[in-house]
């Protein structure tokens, strides 16, 4: 199978080393430096399967560049965290072409794409899930089905919200550094080096905005007195926090 991957970011490259171990994988890229084809049109025509790998505000316009392109029998996948800029566009796509909306829950700072969850969402209207699952678990990955409606009201918490309650952080951090390096302590340590990370990621503020309702929700929990039930068990979570600290080097 040949994979072509459109974007020559940090996941799109990371993308083309795991596919690339079982398959012939490509990458496009606007930048030539970053590309190992010339053109869209090459890198469409000599994959099996395309993989839209920009940001999530531009993945829609690539979709919809595909459409005057040779993609019939082709499986078109998205990677787009926030899916309301891309579903649009697969309409632009002939009937003859495959189609899933596809989210790996995790950054090209993962080893390997072995055991790491992917989420793997139906087009509304479209044949290409199927096929899209057996291709990230062909990859060896842990596929989870889901769907758009769920994944677009629950990703403003698991990444929007995260990214907010970082930048945040690390904005305040900024202010008081290094005093507060002097007398952080161990969840400190922590979150500084969550937030830090975040600074490295030129779409953080994006993630950040599309927070919304989220935000506000969070920002009312913290007027509430109440502790709620723990999701996980208390004693559990705090071996995996210094766990996760150990591996920090605190």
């Amino acid at each position: 199978m040949k994979v072509g991957i459109v974007g020559g970011g940090r996941m799109g490259l990371w993308l083309k080393r795991e596919a690339a171990r079982i398959h012939e994988a490509a990458v496009y890229d606007v930048d030539p430096s970053r590309s190992d084809l010339g053109s869209l049109e090459e890198l469409v025509g000599s994959s099996d399967v395309v993989i839209i790998a920009v940001g999530f505000r531009e993945a829609g316009d690539v979709i919809k560049s595909l459409a005057g392109l040779d993609i019939c029998g082709k499986l078109v996948m998205d990677i787009a965290t926030f899916k309301k800029y891309v579903l649009p566009a697969y309409s632009s796509l002939p009937e003859c072409a495959l189609a899933a909306t596809v989210h790996p829950m995790f950054g090209p700072g993962a080893p390997s794409i072995s055991g790491r969850k992917v989420v793997v969402m139906e087009v509304p209207g479209r044949r290409g899930a199927d096929e899209a699952v057996a291709f990230f678990e062909g990859l060896g990955a842990s596929v989870v089905r889901g769907s758009v409606e769920e994944h677009e009201r629950f990703v403003k918490y698991t990444i929007g919200l995260s990214y907010a309650v970082g930048l945040a952080l690390a904005r305040v951090y900024a202010k008081h550094w290094p005093l507060l390096e002097k007398y952080g302590g161990t969840s400190f340590r922590y979150l500084s080096i969550y937030a830090a990370s975040l600074l490295g990621d030129r779409s953080a503020p994006l993630y950040a905005e599309e927070a919304g309702e989220a935000l506000e929700e969070f920002l009312d929990a913290l007027r509430e007195k109440n502790l709620p039930r723990p999701p996980i068990d208390p004693e559990e979570a705090y071996r995996l926090f210094y766990a996760a600290l150990s591996s920090l080097g605190y």
